[in-house]
């Protein structure tokens, strides 16, 4: 199990990571990336969805470290 949280939790920064990225290349826009949790940053369907799959397992490495506990 310890292992299963942090492969989660590298996995899921890297796919969100992923998605900023794929997200800056197609925009050129730097100043919308700090700033990922407002509407104003207009993703692609294919962004929304590698985004959304990263914080889902963001979100399942921190329930995993709460199950060990």
């Amino acid at each position: 199990m310890l292992y299963a949280e942090k492969v989660a939790l590298i996995a899921g920064l890297c796919i969100v990571l992923y998605a900023y990225l794929r997200y800056w290349q197609r925009t050129r826009d730097s100043r919308g990336l700090p700033a990922f949790w407002r509407r104003e940053m207009a993703l692609t369907v294919s962004e929304f969805k590698w985004q959304r799959a990263g914080i889902a397992l963001l979100l399942g490495a921190v329930a995993l470290r709460f199950v060990q506990a």
